[in-house]
């Protein structure tokens, strides 16, 4: 091969890869906003949860985000109102799976719920816990937030 072809090649592949970066790095970062009403319970023959209320999401373009619960959780009999907002980093793990890690959780003034009540029942909205969820896009342009089990929201314009 002649030395005025290889230079070539090697320019084209050069040109291919700084094409390629300035695609990506034109490509805009991930942010989304999500607001909607959640009822979620878990049954057990032991005793009972219910968390009936409203739920912000929201993912920032810098790996962080933050989601607010306000509403009434019911257990065992008893009533207590939950207000607050648990911030957290995220990171996409491959095509549409996302981990977020709780960093903070900021309970606001009318917060009721006794520490470890919403923890027994919903697992990963501890301090330093994980969670993997999945956001995906349908045809009709919602986004589709779900864990393992089921859908949690899906949010449309």
């Amino acid at each position: 091969m002649t030395r005025k072809k290889m230079a070539l090649i090697i320019a084209f592949n050069l040109i291919l890869a700084v094409v390629a970066l300035l695609w990506y790095r034109h490509t805009p970062p991930f942010s989304l906003v999500c607001q909607g009403n959640i009822t979620f319970s878990d049954l057990r023959a032991t005793s009972s949860f219910r968390f009936e209320g409203g739920v912000t999401l929201r993912f920032h373009t810098d790996g962080t985000g933050y989601f607010t619960l306000n509403g009434d959780v019911f257990n065992d009999q008893q009533q207590w109102q939950v207000s607050r907002q648990e911030t957290f980093s995220w990171q996409k793990m491959q095509n549409s799976l996302y981990e977020i890690t709780i960093l903070k959780i900021e309970k606001f003034g009318h917060d009721e719920l006794p520490a470890g009540i919403f923890e027994k029942y919903i697992a990963g909205l501890t301090l330093g816990k994980k969670r993997l969820i999945t956001l995906e896009r349908t045809p009709e342009d919602a986004m589709v937030i779900s864990n393992f089990y089921s859908p949690l929201l899906i949010c449309a314009d």
